[in-house]
């Protein structure tokens, strides 16, 4: 018998650390693709690392900051474009929240994998 996976993921980011990480040309060019650095307020910067790092603790990987780009719909709802190295991934579903407040950004990924054998 196949069973499909789901799997969560939440971060919680540092707005005034972003600020910091931000700050520095090389991290942002590391970690962030053009579409998400078009916004600058250090408040959407954080979410899109909160975002990121969740999607990867959902999936259990390491890092690939440029295999997945925060998108935001024209309603403002954001989903994740997964390319690069993540292609292998047999991802069914995915749905992503961001939220933020005074000095913290959070995220949290929920995600179905595709069918694996049942032990």
């Amino acid at each position: 018998m196949l069973a499909a996976r789901q799997r969560i993921g939440i971060d919680l980011v540092s707005i005034p650390r972003a600020a910091r990480l931000t700050k520095e040309r090389a991290f942002l060019e590391r970690a962030f693709h053009p579409s998400e650095v078009a916004d600058t307020r250090i408040e959407h910067l954080a979410g899109v690392l909160a975002a990121k790092e969740a999607f990867f603790k959902a999936v259990g990987i390491g890092p690939d900051w440029l295999a997945v780009e925060v998108i935001m719909a024209a309603s403002g709802r954001p989903s994740l474009r997964l390319g690069g190295s993540l292609g292998h991934l047999a991802i069914q579903d995915l749905d992503l929240s961001i939220s933020h407040e005074g000095d913290y950004a959070v995220a949290a990924v929920v995600l179905l994998l595709g069918e694996e054998p049942e032990p």
